[in-house]
């Protein structure tokens, strides 16, 4: 009964965006600039929500993140090799 309910908002406000839309109210493109990074994001969140903070959705979330600011024109060349070490030492050092 929860998930029905869940799922039913869900649609309403879908709707609502989509109608709105094409009311023209204001402009929704669903195809950004980088809108497939949203399948590295999104796995990553939910595995966050289930799972807790990993070093795997961690760094799955940390490289759709700079590729979507890629996508928008922010170039973080060469930072990701240091990011994702500083990452995995913290996760190393935080172990029990």
């Amino acid at each position: 009964m929860k998930n029905k309910n869940i799922i039913g908002i869900m649609l309403i406000v879908l709707g609502a965006i989509f109608l709105l839309n094409k009311l023209e109210v204001f402009s929704f493109n669903i195809f950004f600039d980088g809108w497939w990074t949203l399948f590295l994001i999104i796995p990553a969140l939910l595995s966050m929500s289930k799972q807790g903070v990993t070093t795997g959705n961690t760094i799955l979330l940390l490289l759709g993140g700079l590729f979507l600011l890629k996508e928008n024109g922010l170039d973080f060349k060469g930072l990701l090799v240091p990011i994702v070490l500083i990452i995995l030492g913290v996760s190393l050092f935080m172990q029990k």
